[in-house]
């Protein structure tokens, strides 16, 4: 079998990955990086947002390509439609996949097993942030990792919303804008404090100057990485799996990896490894390589997430625009995305009220789309050890990995926090206006928000608990690091990614301190040191 050698090796080509393998390359510019990916590269410019492709057909066939074994268009449906699915114990595919997504449940049988039925994965060059919404809030004070310094984690942040080119700004200020944050300030702004009021949502985005929008994957963050034909010293394989990570006495000393097309192995002898391939498929990989910390796949948490649709009144459009917008109109403003900030115990809750242009989920309308909205919240859920995913010793999944399958429950105080929920959203659609017909207060299945987390979560002792120390680097092993949503360790109601960036932010500190530190293959016992953080 051949081998190949590298200085780091990233599996996952994410925004996770792509942080690591940025500020890797920024600072010390002669590490060679290998990065893997499962599935095929969609785009030339490695993981660029399929919303930047301008033609519909390839927009599509992008997002078919990224589902994995389902390899069509998912139908149409609406939001009450798929959790009305779950409700009546109609499970199946089409009702539960989304564009650019596959389930990890691959047949009916699997589904009606699973208690997180909508969870799903993306398998392309840039993951999930290559099909995302950019959405990116800053965690509120109860959703903070208590261990980590709040001026430490807020310069991480900062760093983070660099590397997203997060702005407030993406969509144009307009008048019914105005007027939709003035009726949620109505309404929630009292309960909010100082710097947590309703305001628009922070968006990985990028506008030039005619207003036009790029959105943020990871060829954002790779930058020059990202282009086709990169001559230096950092590769990116796509359609490549990883298979088991090498370990020997507390060290991982390299991969075995498969190029999916052709079924060719080769072995990557690798100084430093970071697995960063989604919440669910970094604790399989560990697991399969015969990583088991006792809390791997353990305390998966998601938000529970509840939607409705509302049609703007009269009153409220008139006022604002005089008139309604035409149809036919190619230029009518956008109204954009707003959001009711977590602010625990005022506001418990995360609230986010799109327009439908970028809503996530389809909604029928019987007038004009413009006048429509959408109100999801989500709260917290409580974290538990039961909460899991379990892996197959004897069955595999469609890419001959351990297969997976999921125990999720609500507790009382996870359905308590719903019912406290729903009222706060009724009492936001009271003031806009009516909830439409196909669009009444729903709870979303369990896996809808593609937020799962913890299942490599991090903590602050090696006592069964967590995965990985503060500085993501994996329990017993000196040169092993996980990232993603997987290793936030606290319940959150937000859009997660921003956080995992930032902790990926901190976590590469420590990376390049420690590859600093290892001049050559053979002085690997030099990783057992504890160089200084910056």
């Amino acid at each position: 079998m051949k081998q190949i050698q590298t200085d780091v090796l990233i599996v996952g080509s994410g925004p996770i990955g792509a942080t690591y393998a940025r500020l890797i390359k920024d600072a010390l510019p002669d590490t060679k990086i290998l990065m893997i990916e499962k599935g095929p590269r969609l785009t030339g410019k490695a993981g660029m947002h399929v919303k930047n492709i301008e033609d519909d057909q390839e927009r599509e066939r992008a997002q078919i390509l990224s589902q994995g074994p389902h390899q069509k268009p998912y139908p149409l449906i609406t939001v009450t439609e798929r959790a009305n699915a779950v409700n009546m114990g109609e499970l199946s595919i089409d009702l539960l996949g989304r564009p650019g997504t596959h389930l990890v449940s691959e047949n009916a049988e699997d589904l009606k097993a699973n208690e997180m039925p909508a969870a799903s994965c993306s398998t392309n060059v840039g993951g999930m942030a290559a099909h995302w919404t950019c959405a990116c809030p800053r965690p509120g004070n109860a959703e903070r990792i208590p261990f980590i310094p709040d001026v430490e984690m807020d310069q991480a942040l900062t760093k983070a919303e660099k590397l997203l080119c997060v702005t407030q700004s993406a969509f144009p200020e307009s008048a019914e804008g105005l007027a939709i944050q003035k009726v949620l300030g109505d309404i929630f702004n009292e309960q909010l404090t100082s710097g947590r009021k309703v305001q628009p949502m922070p968006l990985a985005c990028i506008t030039n100057e005619k207003g036009e929008r790029y959105w943020v994957g990871p060829d954002v963050i790779l930058g020059d990485l990202a282009e086709p034909g990169y001559a230096g010293n950092f590769e990116l394989r796509d359609q490549t799996i990883c298979r088991q990570l090498y370990k020997e006495d507390g060290h991982v000393t390299g991969a075995l990896i498969e190029h999916l097309p052709s079924g060719t192995r080769e072995e990557v002898k690798a100084k430093l490894v970071i697995v960063a391939c989604d919440a669910l498929r970094t604790p399989q990989l560990l697991w399969a390589s015969g990583i088991r910390p006792k809390a791997l796949g353990h305390y998966l948490n998601e938000h529970p997430f509840i939607f409705c649709f509302v049609e703007l009144k009269d009153d409220l459009v008139d006022t604002t625009l005089g008139k309604r917008y035409d149809q036919s109109s190619r230029t009518e403003p956008t109204i954009g995305v707003f959001l009711v900030p977590f602010d625990d115990p005022g506001h418990p809750f995360h609230a986010q009220i799109m327009h439908m242009d970028v809503s996530p989920l389809k909604i029928e309308t019987h007038g004009n789309p413009k006048h429509v909205v959408g109100l999801g919240i989500g709260c917290l859920k409580e974290m538990r050890y039961e909460d899991c995913i379990e892996f197959s010793e004897t069955e595999q999944d469609y890419s001959g990995m351990p297969k997976m399958s999921f125990q999720f429950q609500l507790t009382e105080k996870d359905r308590a926090q719903i019912a406290s929920a729903k009222v706060e959203q009724v009492k936001a659609a009271a003031a806009f206006g009516k909830v439409i017909q196909e669009g009444e207060q729903t709870l979303m299945p369990a896996g809808t928000s593609l937020h799962a987390q913890a299942t490599v979560r991090m903590g602050v002792a090696d006592d069964g608990t967590s995965v990985c120390d503060t500085f993501s680097n994996v329990w017993g092993y000196d040169n092993l690091f996980v990232g993603g949503n997987g290793v936030l360790p606290v319940p959150t109601t937000c859009n997660p990614t921003l956080t995992s960036v930032a902790l990926a932010v901190r976590s590469s500190e420590k990376v390049i301190s420690l590859l600093k530190h290892n001049s050559s293959y053979e002085q690997r016992n030099t990783f057992r040191g504890k160089p200084e953080i910056a």
